[in-house]
C-alpha cells in the first residue's frame, strides 16, 4: 500500500508526549523516523508504566506508555552536549525534511541545534516547536506539563462532578495529544508551501494555544458573553438533553443535539408530555431549566438496563451510548473500526497491541511498520546506513560516549 508521507525523512528531537505522539502520526502516515534519545536514560515516558507486564526492562524496553505512543521510529542514542553528537544531529539533519523538537524554549539554540542554525545546513528543513507555552508571551520561560497546562487554560474549571468547586483533570492527556496533532497539521501545511516556494521554514504551537483552540464552542460566551461556565459532569452547557443517565445497571449517554430529536427522543421514553410542557420546548428552555428535566428524564432511565434503554433508542436513531470503561472499549474496536486493533512483533516483548491509525484514504493509507524501539537499538543502524559512518568512525563515538555503549 502507498503511504501518503512515504519518502519524507524526520530528525525527532522529541521526548515526553505531545512532540512524540506527534512525530509518531508522522510515522503512521510514512515518513521515516529517527528518535534521538540520551544515552543510558532515554525518553521520560519510557518510565511511565501502569501494568505489571512492562515493569521489568525499563528503560531499555520502555513503559506502556512509551510502548503506546512510539512505533515506526528508530531509536538512536546521542549525547547533545558534546561537539561530536552535535555533528551527529546537524548530519541528520542534511538528510531530514522535517525536525522536530520540543526542548523548552533556548535550550536548541545553546546546542547549536535550532533552526536558524540548521537552516543553514538545510535551507528547505521544516523545523517544528512545541513547548508548554511558546516563546513570545510571558509564560516562556516557565516549565509546564500537561496538568498544569490544563489548569491554566480554565479545562479544569469546568470538568468534574455537577456544581463541584473541586478541579478536576480530564482521563486524557487532552493539551499534550491536542498540542502534538496541531504540530502535525502544521508541519503538513509547511510541507505543501515548501512545495510551492522551494524554501523551508520554522512552525512552532503551544500546548496552551492548542488547548484553548479546542475550548473554541466556549470563547464567545465567556469573551463577550460574559457567561460563567461551571462542571456539568457529562452535561454540555449549550445542549439539554446531552450527558449520561444512571439505569438499572449502568449509565447511558443520550445526545439531542436539535428539538427534533429531542421529541422523538420524549417519545421513544414514553414521555410526551415533555415535549408539550414549556419549560421545555425549545434548547435555550431546556438549558435554563436543565436540573428539572435531568430529574424527570433520570426517573424514567432507572426503571431499566443500559442494553433495553440502547435498543429502544437505536430503534428510535437516537444517538446514545453506554457509557464503557476502557477494556470493553478497546474490546469492541474490532467490530466498531475493522483496523484499528493490531498487533505487532517486538524484539523483547513477542506480540504487542497498538492502536491502529485513524486517518483513512481511498488511495494510499497509513500503516504500523516498525515496534517502538529499544533504547537505542538503531543506532549503528543510523550511523552507517544514513550517515555512512565507518567501523572505527562508530567505535570512535562509542569509546567517547557520544553514542550508546
Amino acid at each position: 500500500m502507498r503511504r501518503p508521507l512515504e519518502g519524507l525523512k524526520v530528525l525527532d528531537l522529541t521526548h515526553g508526549v505531545a512532540g512524540p505522539y506527534c512525530t509518531m502520526v508522522l510515522g503512521d502516515l510514512g515518513c521515516d523516523i529517527v528518535k534521538i534519545e540520551k544515552p543510558e536514560r532515554g525518553d521520560a515516558t519510557r518510565y511511565m508504566n501502569v501494568s505489571d507486564r512492562f515493569k521489568t526492562r525499563i528503560p531499555d524496553v520502555g513503559g506502556d506508555y512509551f510502548l503506546a505512543i512510539n512505533r515506526n521510529k528508530r531509536s538512536m542514542c546521542v549525547e547533545l552536549k558534546t561537539e561530536e553528537g552535535r555533528r551527529v544531529c546537524e548530519d541528520l539533519a542534511r538528510w531530514a525534511d522535517i525536525v522536530v523538537q520540543n526542548f523548552r524554549p533556548g535550550v536548541t539554540a545553546r546546542l547549536g541545534l535550532d533552526y536558524e542554525s540548521l537552516r543553514k545546513v538545510n535551507p528547505k528543513l521544516i523545523y517544528a516547536n512545541i513547548s508548554a507555552y511558546g516563546e513570545g508571551g510571558v509564560l516562556a520561560d516557565k516549565s509546564g506539563m500537561d496538568v498544569a497546562v490544563q489548569a491554566r487554560s480554565g479545562v479544569m474549571r469546568i470538568t468534574g462532578s455537577l456544581d463541584s468547586d473541586e478541579p478536576v483533570r480530564p482521563g486524557v492527556s487532552l493539551a499534550d495529544f491536542g498540542g502534538g496533532i496541531y504540530l502535525a497539521t502544521a508541519i503538513l501545511a509547511a510541507l505543501y508551501d515548501r512545495e510551492r516556494t522551494g524554501r523551508g521554514q520554522e512552525v512552532s504551537v503551544s500546548l496552551l494555544d492548542a488547548t484553548m483552540s479546542m475550548l473554541i464552542n466556549y470563547s464567545v460566551a465567556v469573551m463577550d458573553g460574559k457567561a460563567k461556565l461551571r462542571p456539568l459532569g457529562s452535561g454540555h452547557p449549550q445542549l439539554v438533553p446531552y450527558q449520561a443517565f444512571p439505569t438499572q445497571d449502568g449509565y447511558v449517554v443520550v445526545a439531542t443535539g436539535t428539538n427534533k430529536t429531542y421529541r422523538e427522543f420524549c417519545d421513544a421514553i414514553g414521555r410526551s408530555d415533555l415535549i408539550t410542557d414549556a419549560r421545555f420546548a425549545t434548547n435555550p428552555s431546556r438549558v435554563q431549566h436543565r436540573q428539572a428535566l435531568v430529574e424527570e428524564i433520570s426517573k424514567v432511565f432507572r426503571e431499566r438496563s443500559t442494553a433495553a434503554w440502547i435498543e429502544i433508542l437505536e430503534a428510535a436513531d437516537i444517538p446514545c451510548a453506554p457509557v464503557n470503561d476502557l477494556a470493553t472499549a478497546y474490546a469492541e474496536l474490532d467490530e466498531t473500526s475493522p483496523g484499528m486493533t493490531q498487533t505487532l512483533q517486538h524484539r523483547e516483548l513477542g506480540t504487542l497491541s497498538q492502536l491502529g491509525v485513524p486517518f483513512k484514504f481511498s488511495d494510499c493509507g497509513g500503516d504500523l511498520r516498525r515496534a517502538p524501539p529499544m533504547l537505542g537499538e538503531h543506532t549503528e543502524e543510523v550511523l552507517r546506513d544514513i550517515l555512512g559512518r565507518s567501523d572505527d568512525d562508530i567505535a570512535r563515538l562509542r569509546s567517547s560516549a557520544v553514542v550508546n555503549a
